[in-house]
């Protein structure tokens, strides 16, 4: 025979307003219903309490929303007491269950915290504040819980069933910044090239399966900004531009153009980038005096050029500045860029691998118009088993732990981050934004239900892309 347990939660709202005491009680009971992973049929009743601040209250209202219709509920106010938590709501759900009492998970959230740290989410102290590492039982709670429905909670992505894998994604002609021969340029040819380089006969010549390329349609874009447009100009479908280095870190600029744009992110290129030194025909190391380049390039090649006492010397693209020494014909002049834009450009390479590091990867976005996606559409040069990464920024609010208890979200779900980063909010002088990229497909519940509950957390929250990764060899 079920017995009775108690399930304890409380919460706290910024002002006495009944929307904000709704939309924090059914935070609350939609937190407790993830880490316990009940069913409204088997709940006895719902005890809610209020402080005597809140005067506009309610919050069984919040549980109806929830469409938890057949359990008795009862609302209560306590009475003024020095030490209580202002503006604050606590729930005490009666569950009837085989579970034993220590199996049971609370949820004390924001400053509610205070009243409970051993039972805070994200946990505090205790046991379960190894977030990398959460309890065994709440890792089975989460693994057998429902996937919760909020009404009138933001939307998290929807699953990539609607469309079969094999629906490909319109993305010819490809915009990208730089010049002809640029790294972007060959990490578009390298991941489509072979199925986007018909021959007249309309099948892929041997030739750009040999080479990988082929006359893959591109738009060359002076800048990063200038791709963006040129996507919503419908100069281009798609633009696959560069966000992150191996060595040097995030390109800042096409993050912040990310978040100003209204594009999504179908699918992520890691191009291993090998560095050549160029230079005019008949030119040798002895002769160079000044190296130009991109100052990402220059920077990755740091050490090689003060080795030999070189004066860097920064230009707009790695194409670019080949095709500028070529145009000078100075032989004091090379340029670091990639063995393909010499041959381009007519140039010898004087030196290979000049790269300080020789794991040297940059990682690219393919994005394409939102309004143009379709959920599930395959992007080229990806298959059903690439792996899927998210992508997302979002904005905390300003308290004690906010940051803390966004991340988590994602923590206590056991989903990996692969990348976290801070960017100043412009809107605001010294307020932040963060981009998160992490392992995990929206289909997934775990994944639906961290960016759910991600989005009731924080002040901000935009969800750049879920998209297949390949890392080209």
């Amino acid at each position: 025979m079920s017995r009775v347990v108690g399930i304890r939660g409380a919460t706290t709202v910024e002002e006495d307003s009944l929307e904000q005491i709704l939309d924090a009680t059914q935070d609350v009971l939609v937190r407790l219903q993830e880490l316990n992973g009940f069913s409204s049929e088997d709940l006895a009743s719902i005890l809610f309490s209020t402080t005597p601040d809140l005067r506009s209250t309610f919050p069984a209202r919040a549980a109806r929303r929830l469409g938890w219709t057949e359990v008795p509920m009862l609302c209560t106010h306590e009475v003024d007491a020095p030490s209580s938590v202002p503006r604050c709501i606590r729930v005490l759900i009666h569950w009837n269950t085989d579970r034993g009492a220590r199996d049971v998970r609370h949820a004390y959230l924001k400053g509610s915290r205070v009243l409970r740290p051993d039972w805070a989410i994200p946990p505090l102290t205790g046991p379960g504040s190894n977030l990398t590492a959460p309890e065994d039982p709440l890792r089975e709670a989460l693994a057998s819980a429902p996937e919760v429905s909020v009404p009138q909670a933001p939307v998290a992505p929807a699953p990539r069933t609607e469309v079969t894998l094999a629906t490909p994604i319109s993305v010819l002609p490809i915009a990208f910044q730089g010049e002809p021969g640029a790294y972007s340029q060959e990490a578009i040819f390298r991941l489509i090239g072979d199925d986007y380089a018909p021959s007249e006969s309309g099948a892929p010549s041997d030739s750009a399966r040999s080479r990988g390329s082929g006359d893959v349609p591109c738009v060359p874009c002076p800048t990063f900004r200038g791709a963006f447009e040129a996507v919503h100009q419908g100069r281009a479908k798609a633009a696959l531009l560069p966000v992150e280095n191996s060595t040097t870190g995030s390109i800042h600029e096409v993050w912040d153009l990310l978040l100003s744009h209204d594009l999504q992110v179908v699918g992520e290129v890691i191009l291993p980038v090998r560095h050549a030194l160029l230079g005019v025909p008949g030119a040798s190391i002895n002769d160079v005096q000044v190296v130009v380049s991109h100052p990402q390039a220059l920077t990755q090649c740091e050490s090689w050029i003060l080795s030999h006492g070189w004066q860097p010397e920064p230009g707009s693209d790695t194409a670019g500045s080949a095709r500028r020494v070529a145009e000078a014909g100075d032989k004091t002049r090379a340029a670091v860029a990639s063995a393909v834009a010499g041959s381009r450009y007519g140039l010898d390479v004087l030196a290979r691998d000049i790269q300080d590091v020789a794991d040297n990867y940059t990682r690219f976005l393919l994005l394409v118009p939102r309004a143009a996606f379709v959920t599930g559409a395959r992007a080229p040069g990806f298959d059903a088993a690439s792996p899927i990464k998210t992508s997302l920024v979002f904005a905390t609010r300003h308290q004690p732990g906010s940051l803390y208890a966004a991340l988590a979200e994602l923590a206590v779900r056991d989903i990996s981050l692969t990348k976290i980063e801070s960017r100043p909010d412009r809107r605001t002088p010294w307020s932040y934004i963060f981009y998160v990229d992490f392992e995990g497909d929206p289909s997934e519940p775990r994944v639906a239900q961290a960016v759910a509950a991600l989005s009731r957390s924080a002040s901000f929250v935009r969800v750049l892309g879920s998209y297949p990764t390949r890392t080209l060899v």
